[in-house]
């Protein structure tokens, strides 16, 4: 496991300051060359400072990735976990109603299309996820993603699919229902160089990210409610 702890000579703020610059390099060397691409020398003098830092900091390669992934968590917490949140408690209520469970389930959505704005941090993590999450990258760190974040929030979209549409969580139908309701955000992102050329944007700023949202979660409302009348036509 990675260590945490201040350079001795710097003290403790010097020693985070290093750790991040590190971090930093890390995402955008990982991500532009891949995990066995990358070497720690790469990162260290990306972000420069001298290898044995590297090494002091993260104990090498695969401690740095793993510290990469561990922020990555915890900035999509901070975007995300609000959404997630209110989701649960809505769900904990066995008597909250089909509006409030579509309701909480576009606030997930919401978040998950925000993340497509572009933004010089969330270019160098989308390179990074995109490589990630094709794989590429330590089994350590594929099961640290898995059990912190994505585990959580499919267990959250699956029981609101499952509320809302009447099925068994663990059926079929939930499962790809889920998938399919909640991937077209993400879509945008796999696509977003077709969606540039199509509209003829250069880039997805805020007005552009808040118009695809606007239009998926239209998609999305008539998604949900569809299911509830289907739900109550086999009442």
């Amino acid at each position: 496991m990675a260590r945490h702890k201040p350079a001795t000579e710097g003290g403790y703020q010097r020693g985070e300051e290093t750790r991040a610059r590190l971090i930093e390099a890390a995402v955008a060397v990982f991500g532009e060359r891949g995990y066995d691409g990358a070497s720690t020398r790469d990162i260290a003098n990306a972000a420069g400072v001298n290898s044995p830092a590297l090494q002091y900091y993260f104990d090498g390669k695969e401690g740095v990735y793993l510290a990469c992934v561990e922020h990555l968590i915890t900035l999509l917490w901070r975007k995300m976990g609000d959404t997630v949140q209110e989701a649960e408690q809505a769900l904990a209520e066995v008597d909250t109603g089909d509006q409030a469970l579509i309701e909480v389930s576009l606030g997930i959505l919401s978040a998950v299309v925000s993340t497509i704005q572009d933004s010089p941090q969330t270019t160098a993590w989308r390179a990074f996820l995109d490589r990630h999450q094709a794989g590429l990258c330590p089994e350590s760190a594929t099961s640290a993603f898995e059990e912190r974040f994505k585990t959580r929030i499919g267990n959250v979209i699956r029981q609101l699919i499952a509320r809302l549409a009447g099925f068994p969580v663990e059926d079929e139908r939930t499962v790809i229902h889920s998938m399919a309701l909640f991937t077209q955000g993400l879509a945008f992102k796999v696509q977003k160089p077709k969606l540039l050329e199509a509209l003829k944007w250069t880039a997805i700023d805020q007005k552009e990210m808040e118009l695809v949202r606007e239009v998926i979660l239209a998609q999305a409302r008539f998604t949900l409610e569809g299911l509830v009348r289907q739900r109550e036509g086999h009442c």
